[in-house]
């Protein structure tokens, strides 16, 4: 009964095999190196398009919009921005940090209530930061 069960699957095993072709006419675009840019400006330039920013994330997360570049352009902004915001209150800085990455939360797992969550806290921060 074995050799039976064995000399079937070594016969249609076999026989599925075919013959591997490989065409060497097809040829891939060469990879572009993306290179990010952060925005410039000072941080009460770039502290109100954060926020704003920000604001686009929700719909876009909800309608299977482009997400992720928007969530770069916002982690772009605040880096723009932190290091003047941290020199100026290190814990603002946490917090505009931390709200940030509830925006990434919100991206990653499809959660347009965290954007929302994240906008408010921006705001807040924002208006807290800029007096």
């Amino acid at each position: 009964m074995f050799k039976t069960s064995l000399a079937l699957v070594a016969l249609f095993g076999l026989s599925s095999c075919g013959k591997t072709i490989i065409d060497t006419t097809i040829t891939e675009a060469p990879k572009v190196a993306v290179t990010t840019t952060l925005p410039t400006g000072s941080a009460a330039e770039l502290l109100p398009r954060l926020v704003a920013e920000a604001g686009k994330l929700s719909d876009l997360i909800g309608s299977a919009g482009d997400k992720n570049d928007q969530m770069q352009l916002i982690n772009n902004l605040w880096a723009a921005a932190r290091s003047e915001v941290t020199a100026a209150d290190a814990d603002i800085a946490d917090t505009f940090a931390a709200a940030v990455d509830l925006c990434a939360k919100g991206t990653q797992f499809n959660r347009p209530a965290d954007a929302d969550r994240c906008v408010r806290n921006l705001t807040a921060l924002t208006k807290s930061y800029l007096g």
